[in-house]
């Protein structure tokens, strides 16, 4: 008998076929199933591997073998008479029938089910990172960072005044169409630090860079300044100017004019590209210099600084009362600092504009005064829009811009101008921290915590906070994302809700007592806290947010139609009561929805889910996609009694990270309380939070990442056992 009859007649060749295909379904199932439990390739590589190794002793086995009635022998001692093998290659053959059946069906789903959703998906995520990618390779070497020019002058306090003129010019060259120009706040940021020109450029990603210096003395000033062709670390132009304060102004017009001359030669940019004249206009060089001092506290944001702009603005102001931009800056200090009156801010703003009808700090005080009051989207992005029409490089209003846009549910136009803002400001803080948080609500948390990497080198406590927010609300990795927090400081908010998430009330009301709150709710202590702030939130002057608060400790304690009238006053903080200005307004519309129908006004809860179940279509639409939005999706088929959506939408919620318990406490799941699919999906969120909490006591008790800082009450270690 040849040897390849002998193999078939051992059934060698079939088992080596039933294993090859065994193994490619495994392999396929794999490599859909392993991502959704966070294993990377290097898994499914593995398991390739030892399928791969596998056959060898598959077909050694079937080689040497021979499974017979009375289990497995060696072939060898096998009678011939005796043997099976021609019934065990029948059944072989119906395996490799049925596993092939399987494969075609398994490709079939993943051809025409899985696959078009992993290309939405790779689509949508390559879209992103081509749009924002594109933004910067739009303008390509037509990019410039203006540095901090160094202060030369005899007295080191001058150095506003060298950080003024810096400024300035960053203004002027921003309003070249074609020119990508870096804001202040990233350009300041090298401010001190001895790197090359090079290495600027490449962090900013900018192709030239604007040194100089000034030396101011007496009544003159000597201003000094260089354009760097950053890939050469050459000299493009250079000039030194010596004049008197009071031509300070035409200074940076005719350096700016320079420079953009030089610019439009190096780099081809139109020749219709022109600048706008300064809209700094001032005769007095005194009350430039108060002004220069005024803003430069302004951009420090603390409460001191800020009430000490005050007093710099208000003497420039008594200097020339006509210098519209001290008018805009003043009313921007009283609304981020220490509140002057409301009539104040608007007579300044309102003189501003008298003045200076096209100034940007005019109207973009105008956008921050709407978004603050009357909260009113649509103007705040009309004025931010006409702020950044003087200013491009205004990042401010970009930021307030970005903020209304999210408050009208302009999603998409939202997202785009947050990457605008990275763009020219490549080193904020807040607005990293902010792209943070979108690309996690999108559910990109690889990339996320990218961003936050990149944080801890400027601002290590805001880059920790962002690695405990995303852990925390957007994996529900609750250790984890308490770890990150007590790095970021033992008196992070997210602390308190890591605490709270597992039942560590107490260790959760050590941490800040203006946010004790927080631990209360999620302990149920409902009752007690609306008998805390009833009084409080009828007491002027109105606190909104104790008016909410106080909704939220009666809706949860089942007393829906005493929350109603505070659910509808605190709906009318909004603008024009479409909805709630709230991170999650979505669960308060419900919240209304719900208490007007249980108070009879059926038409009423029906508009107010309407409003709830648009705004949710439209950040589906955006690319948002989380557990808040599965909790209102859950809320929504509550509202309309639908048990199937309703578990459906809430383990998806739990699978994306939600840890809050409260959800299920919610009167528009009463009906719901014994359904055993709703009991279950309770009990496996409790057995995630059971988990998490003995990992938890397992960090705070024997791996405290900050020991110095922040300690463990006695009592919570007391009966935790090291593993």
């Amino acid at each position: 008998m040849s040897f390849f009859k002998e193999l078939e007649r051992r059934n060698v060749i079939r088992a080596a076929m039933a294993y090859v295909v065994a193994a490619w379904l495994i392999i396929q199932v794999v490599e859909t199933i392993f991502p959704a439990f966070g294993f990377g390739d290097t898994a499914v590589r593995l398991v390739v591997i030892v399928l791969a190794i596998g056959l060898i002793p598959t077909l050694v086995f079937s080689w040497a073998f021979e499974i017979t009635r009375e289990g497995f022998k060696r072939e060898v001692d096998v009678e011939r008479e005796e043997s099976i093998a021609r019934f065990t290659g029948k059944r072989l053959d119906r395996f490799i029938m049925v596993a092939l059946a399987l494969a075609l069906g398994y490709f079939a789903f993943d051809k025409f089910v899985l696959e078009p959703t992993r290309d939405a998906a790779l689509v949508e995520e390559v879209v992103q990172q081509v749009r924002s990618e594109a933004l910067v390779d739009s303008y390509g070497d037509k990019s410039i960072a203006v540095l901090p020019f160094v202060n030369m002058s005899d007295d080191a306090s001058n150095e506003y005044f060298s950080d003024g003129i810096s400024e300035e010019l960053l203004n002027l060259l921003a309003k070249i169409p074609e020119l990508r120009v870096i804001s202040r706040s990233s350009a300041f940021s090298y401010k001190g630090r001895n790197l090359s020109i090079p290495t600027v450029a490449e962090q900013l990603n900018v192709g030239h860079v604007l040194e100089g210096s000034v030396r101011k003395a007496g009544n003159r000033v000597r201003i000094t300044a260089q354009l760097i062709e950053a890939k050469s670390d050459t000299h493009l132009w250079s000039e030194s100017y010596d004049r008197e304060l009071d031509d300070i102004f035409a200074v940076q017009d005719e350096i700016a004019s320079a420079i953009g001359d030089a610019l439009k030669l190096s780099l081809a940019v139109e020749p219709g590209a022109t600048l706008r004249p300064t809209a700094i206009k001032t005769g007095s060089a005194s009350a430039y210099d108060a002004y220069l001092r005024g803003r430069e506290l302004i951009h420090r944001r603390t409460n001191e600084d800020l009430a000490a702009a005050h007093d710099h603005l208000r003497r420039s102001l008594r200097l020339d009362d006509s210098f519209a931009p001290a008018h805009a800056q003043l009313a921007i200090a009283m609304m981020l600092g220490p509140k002057g009156s409301l009539e104040s801010v608007i007579s300044h703003l309102d003189r501003a504009q008298e003045l200076e009808p096209d100034l940007a700090e005019a109207h973009g005080g105008r956008a921050l005064l709407e978004l603050q009051t009357t909260r009113d989207p649509v103007a705040t992005i009309e004025h931010a829009r006409k702020a950044l029409a003087s200013n491009p490089n205004y990042v401010d209003a970009l930021n307030w811009l970005q903020v209304a846009l999210d408050i009208r549910g302009h999603y998409r136009e939202s997202d785009e101008t947050l990457e605008r803002i990275l763009l020219i400001d490549p080193l904020s803080v807040i607005g990293s921290y902010n792209y943070a948080m979108r690309l996690a609500e999108q559910g990109r948390i690889p990339e996320a915590h990218d961003v936050a990497d990149r944080m801890l080198a400027s601002s290590p406590r805001m880059g920790y906070a962002a690695h405990a927010d995303i852990a925390l609300f957007y994996e529900g990795k609750i250790t984890e994302g308490l770890r990150w927090g007590l790095r970021s400081g033992p008196d992070n908010i997210y602390i308190i809700w890591a605490f709270a998430y597992v039942g560590e009330y107490d260790e959760a009301r050590r941490i800040n007592e203006e946010f004790n709150y927080w631990a209360d709710l999620a302990q149920g202590r409902y009752d007690a806290l609306a008998q805390q702030w009833q009084m409080l939130s009828e007491s002027p002057p109105i606190d909104e947010g104790m008016v909410v608060r106080l909704a939220e400790a009666l809706y949860k304690a089942g007393r829906v139609g005493d929350a109603l009238p505070l659910l509808e006053r605190a709906r009318g903080f909004a603008y024009k009561g479409q909805i709630f200005f709230d991170p999650y307004p979505n669960h308060k519309m419900m919240w209304l929805a719900q208490a007007r129908r249980h108070t009879g006004d059926e038409e009423g809860a029906q508009a107010a889910a309407q409003i709830a179940r648009q705004d949710l279509a439209a950040r589906r639409a955006a690319g948002r996609n989380n557990h808040a939005l599965d909790q209102v999706e859950a809320l929504l088929a509550g509202f309309e009694h639908d048990l199937e959506t309703v578990t459906g939408a809430l383990e998806s919620a739990i699978e994306r990270g939600m840890r809050d318990r409260q959800i299920f406490r919610d009167p528009i799941f009463a009906d719901f309380r014994d359904e055993p699919r709703f009991a279950r999906l309770q009990e496996e969120l409790q057995s995630v939070l059971d988990k998490e909490h003995a990992r938890v006591q397992q960090l705070i008790c024997f791996d405290n990442p900050v020991p110095d800082e922040w300690q463990p009450l006695q009592e919570t270690c007391e009966r935790v056992e090291r593993p």
